[in-house]
């Protein structure tokens, strides 16, 4: 569950430096040979039901899950709603995460809201969770991460 939390924070800041965060490919088979071995007639993309969960970025550090909840409900029931909180504050990060039962409530729920809803001044950006998986620039070499200070961040 908490694989693509990670993959959708991918491009997001860390100490002033963009993370990257990509599944590794031990998942990717996991998943795989889970897909594979269900057999059953839904719809699963290569993630489960990362097809069904929806990125909600630009939200108010105000919001609620039940807030979230009650905004992405017309489109059809909603399983999970994640809203990851700062841990200093309490309050909202500024992002969101909502999974729809079917495929077709989430891209209904994406293509109603994405970019035409503002919540409390703020236009919110929704996005599919598969969007944002395997998006990642993959053209950095091994030669692009060498460190000569032998450290990990640089401040």
């Amino acid at each position: 569950m908490s694989v693509p939390m990670a993959i959708a924070l991918s491009g997001q800041l860390l100490l002033g430096q963009p993370v990257m965060v990509k599944p590794s490919e031990a998942e990717k088979n996991l998943v795989q040979s889970n897909a594979s071995g269900a057999g059953s007639g839904g719809v699963a993309g290569p993630y489960g039901a990362v097809d069904r969960k929806l990125y909600v970025g630009n939200l108010h550090f105000n919001m609620t899950e039940l807030q979230l909840r009650q905004i992405f409900e017309p489109f059809g029931p909603v399983e999970l709603v994640q809203l990851p909180l700062d841990i200093e504050t309490g309050q909202c990060k500024g992002f969101g995460f909502v999974q729809f039962a079917q495929l077709e409530h989430a891209k209904l729920a994406q293509s109603a809201l994405n970019g035409k809803l503002e919540i409390a001044g703020r236009t919110i950006k929704v996005s599919s969770v598969t969007d944002h998986v395997g998006t990642q620039d993959t053209t950095a070499k091994s030669a692009d991460f060498d460190d000569d200070e032998g450290g990990g961040l640089v401040s």
